[in-house]
C-alpha cells in the first residue's frame, strides 16, 4: 500500500474535526514552510487545547478529591 492509500484509508473514518486538524497541517505543508506555527495558531488546534477537550481532570479526578 502507497503512502496516498495510507493515508486515505486512515482519515477516511475521522469525524470533520480531526479531518480539519489533518486539513491545516496538510495546508502547511503544500505551501512549503518548514514551521508548523500556523497550524499552533489554527482555531481546530485552539478547540483542541480548550478546557473542554482538557481529559486530565477526568483521569485524576480521584487525586484532586483526596489532595
Amino acid at each position: 500500500m502507497n503512502i496516498r492509500q495510507k493515508l486515505l484509508t486512515i482519515s477516511e473514518p475521522l469525524p470533520d474535526d480531526k479531518l480539519a486538524i489533518l486539513l491545516n497541517l496538510a495546508l502547511v505543508l503544500k505551501s512549503g514552510k518548514t514551521s508548523v506555527q500556523p497550524m499552533f495558531e489554527s482555531q481546530a488546534y485552539q478547540d483542541w487545547l480548550s478546557v473542554d477537550n482538557d481529559i486530565y481532570d477526568e483521569l485524576f479526578a480521584d487525586e484532586f478529591t483526596v489532595r
